[in-house]
């Protein structure tokens, strides 16, 4: 299992250059997930057989998508997306 905090300022993750966080998007958001995996996957290649799974709650509903809409159109398939999650919690 992999745990990706992103994008960078969310939960334990920051930088010290606080303009880093301002031209992020979740367009951004997802390319960066998806060259971390790529990266991730080429370092591991043991791993790339194995089912992925990408979740996601609240605010990753919208960069969950994304990142797997990237994986599908990618030429390079490296990884095998074998399904996603999202949980948005709604209050009332």
């Amino acid at each position: 299992m992999i745990y990706l905090e992103s994008p960078a300022g969310v939960g334990f993750s920051y930088s010290l250059d606080k303009s880093f966080y301002e031209p992020v998007n979740d367009e951004m958001t997802a390319s960066e997930n998806f060259i971390f995996l790529e990266n991730w996957f080429k370092k591991f290649p043991e791993f790339k057989k194995n089912e992925l799974y990408i979740t996601g709650e609240s605010y990753a509903g919208h960069y969950v998508p994304q990142l797997a809409n990237l994986i599908i159109q990618s030429k390079l398939k490296l990884l095998n997306l074998t399904g996603i999650a999202v949980s948005v919690t709604i209050n009332k």
